[in-house]
């Protein structure tokens, strides 16, 4: 999966995109088919947000995060698109279980 970045009143830097391409390939492994991912970098006064929306499985998953850094604003975006995968799967593998 290649992101397409979408940088806004920031510089865009190689170690902001590694550090998102890594996170976001930690996600592969809760989805099948190939995925597309669209993260957008917003610094608003002293608040970095990072919105990450990701296309799989016919779903759209959307993560944001906020913070007074961007890395750990793409980790807390990375962590609620992860804990919307997680529980699709878990509905999808208990959907079956009362027959």
């Amino acid at each position: 999966m290649e992101p397409t970045f979408t940088f806004r009143h920031l510089d865009a830097t190689d170690g902001i995109k590694d550090h998102t391409r890594d996170k976001l390939d930690k996600l592969g492994k809760y989805l099948l088919k190939p995925i597309s991912a669209h993260v957008v970098f917003t610094v608003e006064r002293f608040t970095h947000v990072a919105e990450i929306t990701l296309s799989a499985n016919g779903h759209r998953y959307v993560g944001i995060g906020e913070s007074n850094d961007m890395y750990p604003s793409i980790d807390e975006a990375v962590e609620n698109i992860l804990k919307q995968l997680k529980k699709d799967r878990d509905r999808v593998k208990n959907h079956h279980k009362g027959e």
